[in-house]
């Protein structure tokens, strides 16, 4: 493998705030593409050959942080994502990005200034407290070999299209939280101090303790096989997708990670062969 690689193409997303590197421009009057989203990164994201030895038993932030500091630097800027519902965001204005690689595997480093730590899927309705979804970010690749910048057949960096389609490495703070609990955070562990008009009710309670508990009863999600009702190996998910509504998981997942908030910002490492 060289000890010197540049990765171009590399399409960056923090929960639903996209930077795209590559894309079409949009005609004028229509809600899509800019003219801006064509022009690729004015420089390219260097990944050098750094020998790790020996390799860490675990993969995390901490175990490789004086590792990433041999890194160079990219700071990518991103954009509100308003091309698709939900709208917004925007309140994440840049990522910075290291990577390099150590012959076997290539770990990236991303971090971004993030004042609050939002773990949960989808918190409680806006119109309530605020609400918000939880904190992410996904590194997506073209699958194949094909020109990047191509005027005449662009490609697309909103999960590519069925002529290009796409890899994404998605790490999720709920995952990582569900990880670091070793178990489904339940609404038990999410809301500790939720009210319980039964709660001392002995048979509503002996019912909660055996049927309400059962693997028949709440297992619906875990027997479909969705994989946000099941047990998390990683907090990385590995999907591919071919445009907008195409995401879907890959039956082997190849992508590893660890994410770590700290002092106002995440700091998420994402790693594979």
């Amino acid at each position: 493998m060289s000890k010197l690689f540049t990765l171009l193409g590399v399409a960056l997303a923090v929960s639903l705030f996209n930077v795209t590197l590559y894309a079409a421009e949009a005609k004028e009057g229509e809600k899509g593409m800019t003219e801006e989203e064509l022009i690729p990164a004015k420089e390219p994201l260097v990944v050098k050959y750094i020998p790790i030895a020996p390799s860490p038993a675990k993969v995390s932030v901490a175990a490789l942080s004086d590792v990433f500091k041999d890194a160079g630097t990219l700071s990518v800027p991103l954009q509100e994502q308003d091309k698709a519902f939900p709208n917004g965001g925007g309140s994440v204005k840049s990522v910075s990005i290291r990577a390099f690689h150590d012959g076997a595997y290539i770990y990236f480093l991303l971090e971004w200034i993030d004042a609050t730590q939002d773990a949960i899927v989808l918190a409680s309705p806006i119109e309530i407290t605020g609400g918000g979804f939880r904190d992410s970010v996904a590194l997506m690749f073209p699958i194949g070999k094909y020109a990047v910048i191509d005027v005449a057949h662009p490609f697309s960096p909103r999960m590519g299209d069925r002529d290009k389609p796409v890899n994404l490495w998605h790490w999720k703070a709920d995952w990582e939280k569900d990880l670091s609990a070793g178990g489904l955070v339940d609404i038990s562990s999410a809301y500790p101090t939720m009210h319980d008009d039964f709660a001392s009710d002995e048979y509503i309670l002996a019912i909660r303790n055996t049927l309400y508990k059962s693997v028949s009863y709440v297992s619906g999600g875990a027997a479909a096989g969705n994989v946000f009702s099941l047990p998390k190996a990683r907090s990385v998910e590995d999907l591919n997708a071919v445009g907008f509504g195409t995401l879907t998981t890959q039956e082997h997942q190849d992508v590893a990670g660890n994410g770590v908030w700290k002092d106002g910002s995440w700091h998420v490492l994402i790693t594979r062969p």
